[in-house]
């Protein structure tokens, strides 16, 4: 899930990413990225927190909108629990609420569902 620069090649909703910022430095609070999503006009997100192995936030500024997406990984009863949420603030939050909100469970869904079979797959390579 950390893996952001490979984002286009292992997820089915990102089309293409690209950092932004010392593309040699380690990925962390600050660091940014292009990324461009299926019927989506491109976004540039900057990494808000980062907690190796347990997920990140990250958020994206738009014109009356920001973007804040949390992907977290939780461990409980011997379990791996993936969260991911996106929350819009700003004037047009409501409006893109509205037109968005079908697409972004979608794709939250898909992402989820991908995000799972890349940890299987990894798991059964030991």
């Amino acid at each position: 899930m950390s893996d952001l620069e490979r984002w286009a090649e292992l997820l089915p909703t990102v089309d293409a990413i690209e950092r932004l910022d010392d593309a040699d430095a380690s990925i962390g609070v600050g660091s940014r990225f292009r990324v461009k999503q299926p019927g989506l006009m491109p976004a540039r997100f900057e990494v808000t927190e980062w907690h190796p192995g347990s997920g990140f936030t990250w958020e994206a500024p738009g014109p009356g909108v920001r973007t804040r997406a949390t992907h977290t990984l939780t461990r409980q009863d011997g379990l791996t629990l993936l969260r991911l949420g996106i929350e819009w603030t700003g004037p047009l939050a409501g409006l893109i609420r509205i037109l968005l909100r079908g697409k972004t469970r979608r794709f939250l869904a898909l992402e989820a569902d991908t995000f799972v079979r890349l940890a299987e797959a990894g798991a059964g390579r030991s």
